[in-house]
């Protein structure tokens, strides 16, 4: 926005409460404020991989609880794709890349279930044998490019299984 706006008729000025608290003098300075930022970041951090696993467990749990239901109960999908968008919306800023990509699988494969489709069981073992994986030490800060066979593999089995002609695979 151009500096001199006082003279443009079409222009005019907001002068918000958030702009007025934003331009009071006091506060933490913008570098302090990154520090502590950072801190609390890597505090977070230190507990996620605990906080995963109990994801990881309670999304185990509602697959589970999927593979009794009769095949109208999508409640478990439901409970599941929650589970499953936790894990996701969180795992890239927590550098899990690769977490964050298989959960997204694990989403589209909940939601279709949700929408109708009969459930996926083989194929969503293989993306909690992929997440069980990529939890693990050696694994768990890479990026899915970095894994070429395993994304595309991942991806391949999904968009195979979304095809109207491949039925339901159990």
């Amino acid at each position: 926005m151009p500096d001199n706006t006082s003279d443009d008729p079409n222009t005019f000025l907001v002068d918000s409460n958030f702009q007025k608290m934003a331009r009071r003098a006091g506060g933490v300075p913008r570098s302090q404020a990154l520090e502590n930022a950072q801190m609390a970041m890597d505090k977070i951090k230190m507990s996620f991989g605990d906080w995963l696993d109990g994801e990881i467990e309670s999304l185990t749990a509602e697959i589970k609880k999927g593979r009794a239901a009769p095949a109208s109960d999508v409640s478990w999908a439901e409970a599941a794709v929650m589970h499953a968008r936790q894990i996701r919306d969180v795992g890239t800023t927590m550098g899990f890349e690769l977490v964050t990509f298989i959960t997204n699988n694990l989403c589209e494969i909940f939601e279709a279930i949700i929408a109708g489709a009969g459930p996926r069981n083989e194929m969503i073992d293989c993306h909690i044998d992929a997440l069980f994986l990529a939890k693990q030490e050696q694994y768990r800060h890479l990026r899915p490019e970095q894994l070429p066979e395993l994304r595309t593999g991942l991806r391949r089995v999904l968009e195979v299984s979304n095809t109207p002609s491949s039925g339901t695979v159990k």
